[in-house]
């Protein structure tokens, strides 16, 4: 364990003391001890437990050292999350999360104030502050898209997400795109039934890594991605929009149709294309937002 940073000498300033930040994920969970220049002190991966319960005890058991280093903690969960109440809504995943009040379970068992909010708005906040790191411009807005077994998405504007009353915000993956399938939301049309790799596995049978490696399939992937996300750009005008999930391991594969499907929806409309780029492939980022929400629990301003 490295030692926790201290104030200089000679000064009265309060030593910067790191925050925890945990990212939940249905395969894989993940821990990091970040200061307050978003250096990662520690970080640690394990596969995810198959219960909520387990979960918990092996979060537990694993991150108390790391908790006695730390202010607070900031967490990110995989799935729906009442971001008020602070309360799982489910997992997508595993079992045993719904309606579990996991920052006070949390809080009870490491000994240090906690906050937890969907993973989308935690890599939201990651990505936001990495582009503020490299001096990224513009960036604001920001919405965060992240695309794998599902569609989720997020929105920080003027440095805050939008949570929206039901901590519903950014619901990409159900805007209608145009089509006739239902998905399982209970609409017809949504991008996530599109575009998505569970629905892509089950309507054609095969892994979508597999099914888009034939190029009239990506093509029409990425036209049908491109909608839903001109959509969203009507509607919020981003200044920079970033891509993550498990889809971005294509690279330039994706990003360059597009940025081009982008860029010729905008000059349809007479409208400026927002820029585009992959999000953080390593999962870094996420833990850099819960850091982020961790210190402002430090603080008392959840």
């Amino acid at each position: 364990m490295r030692a926790r940073p201290r104030a200089s000498e000679g000064t009265a300033t309060v030593p910067c003391v790191p925050t925890l930040a945990i990212d939940i994920g249905g395969t894989k969970t993940a821990a990091a001890l970040i200061n307050n220049n978003d250096e990662f002190l520690e970080h640690t991966t394990w596969p995810s437990p198959p219960t909520a319960a387990q979960a918990i005890e092996r979060i537990t058991t694993t991150t108390a050292p790391l908790a006695r280093e730390a202010s607070a903690c900031g967490v990110s969960f995989g799935g729906p999350f009442d971001f008020a109440r602070q309360i799982c809504i489910r997992s997508m995943h595993t079992q045993g999360w719904d309606h579990l009040p996991l920052s006070q379970e949390l809080e009870q068992a490491l000994g240090i104030p906690v906050i937890t909010d969907n993973d989308a708005n935690v890599a939201a906040l990651g990505e936001y502050q990495q582009a503020a790191h490299l001096a990224e411009e513009p960036k604001d807005p920001l919405l965060y898209v992240t695309i794998s077994t599902g569609v989720g998405a997020a929105i920080v504007a003027n440095g805050q997400l939008l949570r929206g009353a039901h901590s519903l915000a950014g619901e990409l993956g159900h805007l209608p795109i145009g089509h006739d399938k239902t998905c399982n939301c209970g609409q017809s049309g949504c991008l996530e039934r599109a575009v998505s790799g569970y629905w892509i596995e089950r309507d054609h049978h095969q892994p979508a890594q597999d099914y888009l490696q034939d190029p009239d399939n990506h093509r029409a992937w990425i036209e049908n991605l491109a909608r839903g996300l001109w959509s969203a750009t009507v509607l919020i005008d981003p200044a920079l929009i970033v891509v993550g999930g498990g889809m971005t391991t294509q690279g330039e594969r994706l990003l360059e149709p597009l940025r081009a499907a982008l860029t010729d929806k905008a000059h349809a409309s007479n409208r400026t294309p927002p820029a585009i780029r992959i999000g953080d492939p390593a999962g870094r980022t996420v833990l850099l937002g819960a850091a982020i929400m961790g210190r402002e629990a430090s603080r008392g301003s959840r």
